[in-house]
């Protein structure tokens, strides 16, 4: 069992010897950041010691890191039947069919110009299941398998929309994930059916091997995972879960891999702090099958602000009675816990209600509580329009305004609550809203950590920031409001107003937004999918939009024509920059707050995702989402675009890149008004770069490709051509080739793989110049490029590199020195062609224990032949869900001829720029008749390593890890 590392920030060392190529990427690995982080141009960037910590990410066995191989994708396409063609045919150009290549069953079966089916007045869930029935050449259900679906939910929106999901169970054992969920409106039209339900179930089942490991033991693996520490808790059974009285609960479930059913344990863990996990631990060998990092970073008279202290408006205290709105009972009178709501402070951060951190419910018979005392002296940015409420400089400042500072963010969240209760968003009980009577009260942490650090005040880990976990319906999330402004630094270090996130109402609401996404973008089993860095970074942009929409709406904060006007976080960062830009940044738009770091003007397109921030990271990413939802506000009216926006988070497919959010936004209109906006919605996410042409792998694929176009009309086009060796010129028989973001990925649309004679043929393109052209061929290299495709058919015929290191050509692991991470990323995954999947090893000895001083691992790849090398081509970055700074850096390639003697062919290190892509380097010593190939990892990307390690908060400092390598040459 790996133990998981923490850690904070990275910064970028200087590569050498190594050249970047274009090349087919994802991101890597999921994104778990406490979702209020500063965007790189906020105002602690200047000399911050601050930074945020380094989390365990996301992981799932199904598709590691969120992205099949491209064998098992193969694979699914080459299974096509002349049935299952003609189906796709009969969906028109504007079809999808996306096949789950590991079940063969559709993740998402939908059109975005019309509806499956006709209006019909039967019930919604016989319209699913008779679609599902009637296409057996597609959906692959036997009336077995249509025995083990359950119905779980049936949702109905406010458009009429019902959201039906079923989970599959057999012998009393839900399937994790794998599913069916139905979309059908109020007239009976069908829009989609989506889950990758699990074909012949059953008989799987029955060859599956019972549990060895109990409820107790995955528990303790979950948290051992995580490197949490778990308190002594009661556990008790009630039916078939396993609760423990620290809220952490396990239930067996059934899981679904590329290698079959196994049966595991679903454990919800959350061990103090922000560590607030899912997994699912293989209940044979205690292995890990999935995590998810549920944080996303962020008598009743009460005095309140509804903005923050010293705004122009919403900025002074008001009386609210908490109880009068229902949001309090009318018995409440020592602690606050609510209707929707229980908050306290948690300065200890133990997510326990100790003894001083509870607030008795305010109001007397003559007065309202709790008057703000502001601390004006406490830095050079306090000011009658940004009040400070507590001074970094003095113990304990904070436990003055404590009182003040949970009933304000009391009443915030109980606010929203009942906001996003109200159409157009309505989220409620039957939607998956957080509610005391539903068991799922949000848990608001107040001044979280404020007495862990030294001298009374916060550590380094609980300032500048706020987060919330997200667990399933009926279960409560933790939102943790931390301190602005860290202790011992001065404005110039930390340039943040000394202040407390539960004042700042666009933070709450930001963080309360992330309950929100979480709930509605959901698998079958309804366990959230916002998982990938493009669904992340959607997540970030919508806990945005949601939270400015409100303060706009209700004329707290100003939005005129002019642009960048509307600022997240406008308290904390004293009307500086929080993200990069304004949200309300137009494209080519003029304002000093619409000018991205690199100097160039204007709101932000799809093709600047990889860049905004400096590189790939869910929240600066995610400004380009958040700017198109305001051009759809700003195009529609608010009420219509929220409404557009919230419904096709139901709609969406699982782990959703942006293009397939964009697509779930057509449909909702096409549900609303027949699609009489469809040409609008189109032209305003082709100008962001979200237009028809358009390229993106999946929701990893950080380094999407933009385009402008609308959908063309007329008459589609076929792509024929063939695939030869570049080096021989003999076909690649069995190699996928497709074009990425139509509509489904590389298993569904678009898609073809070459025969014995290397000849491929794609029907039904609509003509035009698409971003990623695709091509992997088993043992070849994986190439990406631009095609236009023209009226009356395109040849393009491919010459591929071989890749002798590939396993799947014949390369082999023939021995590696430190740790054996199987199987979820173990050495060979860095030979199996896929940047979704990796080799991770650790820095120091085989445990994990952090170091300053890199124990060299490496990595003796067997080739199927002699070589004669030509390049090596490497990806670093991290994997196994390992932060940043596990990418390697420093690294060493030895060769051989016999596997004995070795001798160097390349070195150089490799620096944040080039993680999550291919880069080649170039030999320059022995590289002729090489039968083995060595790579040494020399040092993790932890800047100043030396120093920041073993204590400082780098995942660096005890995990390093190697995504990819290929081996070119002729044999």
């Amino acid at each position: 069992m790996r133990i998981s590392g923490k850690g904070r920030g990275l910064l970028a060392v200087t590569a050498v010897g190594v050249t970047t190529v274009m090349a087919v990427t994802a991101g890597g690995g999921a994104v778990a950041a406490t979702s209020a982080d500063p965007g790189p141009k906020g105002p602690a960037e200047a000399t911050s010691p601050i930074s945020s910590k380094e989390r365990k990410g996301n992981f799932d066995a199904r598709t590691p890191s969120n992205r099949a191989t491209y064998a098992r994708a193969a694979k699914a396409v080459g299974k096509e039947t002349a049935a299952s063609e003609k189906f796709r045919a009969s969906l028109g150009s504007q079809g999808v069919v996306a096949v789950d290549p590991n079940t063969g069953t559709p993740e998402q079966v939908t059109k975005l110009n019309g509806f499956l089916t006709g209006k019909s007045s039967k019930k919604a869930t016989e319209i699913a299941l008779a679609y599902v029935k009637a296409h057996p050449e597609v959906f692959k259900l036997s009336e077995s398998d249509l025995g083990t679906l359950k119905l779980r939910k049936d949702y109905v929106d406010d458009l009429g929309t019902h959201h039906i999901s079923w989970v599959q169970v057999v012998d009393g054992i839900e399937v994790f994930g794998n599913g069916l969920k139905a979309n059908v409106t109020k007239a009976g039209q069908l829009v989609s059916l989506q889950g990758a339900p699990i074909a012949g179930l059953v008989s799987q089942a029955q060859r599956t091997r019972g549990a060895a490991i109990t409820a107790d033991a995955a528990r303790t693996a979950a948290a051992r995972d995580i490197d949490a520490k778990l308190r002594t808790a009661k556990a008790t059974k009630s039916g078939a879960v396993t609760k423990w009285s620290d809220g952490g609960t396990a239930k067996q479930v059934w899981f679904h891999t590329a290698d079959g059913l196994r049966k595991g344990w679903l454990t919800y863990v959350t061990a103090g702090g922000s560590k607030s996990y899912s997994h699912v631990i293989d209940a044979q060998t205690g292995g890990l099958l999935y995590r998810r990092d549920l944080v996303a970073h962020g008598n009743g008279d009460a005095l309140v602000q509804d903005n923050y202290p010293g705004a122009a408006k919403g900025g002074t205290q008001r009386i609210e009675n908490l109880i009068y709105n229902k949001w309090l009972p009318k018995n409440a009178k020592t602690l606050l816990e609510g209707t929707s709501v229980s908050a306290f402070a948690d300065v200890n951060d133990d997510n326990e209600p100790n003894p001083g951190e509870t607030v008795k419910v305010p109001g007397t018979r003559t007065t309202a509580e709790y008057k703000l005392v502001p601390f004006q002296s406490s830095s050079s940015y306090c000011a009658v329009t940004f009040v400070c409420t507590w001074d970094p400089a003095k113990p304990d400042s904070w436990k003055t305004n404590l009182n003040q500072d949970v009933t304000n963010g009391f009443y915030l969240a109980s606010n929203f609550h009942d906001w996003l209760a109200k159409p157009p968003i309505s989220f409620t009980p039957a939607a998956g809203s957080f509610d005391a009577a539903g068991g799922d009260p949000v848990l608001l942490n107040s001044l979280d950590g404020a007495a862990t650090g030294e001298g009374g005040g916060p550590d380094i880990n609980h300032v500048n920031n706020a987060n919330m976990n997200t667990p399933p319906d009926g279960t409560s999330p933790v939102m943790q409001m931390y301190l602005f402004h860290a202790p011992g630094a001065d404005d110039e270090q930390d340039t943040y107003l000394p202040s407390s996130s539960s004042n700042d109402a666009s933070i709450l609401y930001h963080e309360y937004v992330h309950g929100l996404s979480n709930r509605l973008v959901v698998d079958a089993t309804g366990n959230s999918t916002l998982n990938s860095i493009q669904a992340g970074a959607m997540g970030e942009a919508w806990s945005d939009f949601y939270a400015l929409d409100y303060l706009v709406a209700h004329g707290l904060e100003k939005d005129t024509k002019a642009p960048g006007e509307v600022l997240m976080a406008k308290y904390v960062s004293h009307a500086g920059l929080f993200r990069t830009q304004a949200i309300d940044c137009r494209v080519k738009a003029v304002s000093d707050t619409c000018v991205g770091l690199d100097g160039s003007k204007g709101g932000y397109t799809y093709g600047d995702f990889p860049a905004i921030g400096g590189a790939p990271q869910v929240h600066a990413s995610g400004e380009v989402w958040a700017q198109t939802m305001w051009d759809l506000r700003e195009r529609f009216g608010r009420s219509y675009a929220l409404s557009l926006i919230t419904r096709a988070m139901e709609l969406s497919a699982a782990d959703p890149t942006m293009l397939d959010m964009r697509n779930a936004i057509v449909q909702v209109d096409l549900i609303a008004t027949g699609g009489k906006n469809a040409g609008i919605l189109w032209q305003v996410f082709a100008n962001r770069g979200m237009g028809w042409f358009a390229g993106a792998l999946d929701g990893g694929d950080s380094r999407p490709v933009e385009d402008f176009h609308i959908p063309p009309t007329g008459a589609t086009s076929n792509i024929t051509g063939t695939v030869t060796d570049k080096d021989t010129g003999a076909p690649v028989p069995g190699a996928l080739v497709f074009i990425g973001g139509h509509a489904s990925g590389y298993a569904g649309d678009y898609s073809a793989v070459t025969g014995a004679d290397g000849k491929y043929t794609i029907t039904n393109v609509l003509p035009g110049t698409y971003g990623k052209f695709v091509v992997s061929g088993a043992g070849y290299e994986v190439l990406g490029k631009p095609l236009t495709v023209k009226a009356g058919g395109t040849v393009e015929n491919i010459a591929s590199r071989r890749n002798w290191a590939a396993a799947s050509g014949g390369g082999t692991i023939n021995a590696f020195t430190g740790p054996d991470f199987s199987p979820q990323c173990g050495p060979g995954y860095a030979i199996d062609s896929s940047q979704g999947t990796g080799w991770g090893s650790t820095t120091g000895d085989d445990i994990g224990t952090p170091t300053n001083v890199m124990t060299p691992k490496n990595l003796d790849i067997a080739l199927p032949a002699a070589v004669n090398l030509t390049k090596f081509s490497i990806d670093p970055s991290n994997t196994c869900g390992d932060p940043g700074s596990s990418s390697t850096g420093k690294y060493r390639i030895e060769t051989s001829t016999d596997g004995t003697t070795w001798a160097t062919a390349a070195e150089g290190e490799f620096t944040a720029a080039n993680r999550n892509q291919f880069n080649e380097v170039t030999p320059t010593a022995n590289t002729t008749g090489v039968k083995f190939v060595r790579f040494v990892m020399l040092s993790p990307q932890v800047p100043d390593f030396a120093t920041n390690c073993p204590d400082g908060g780098y995942g660096g400092c005890q995990y390093t890890d190697l995504t990819e390598i290929q081996v070119f040459g002729t044999k």
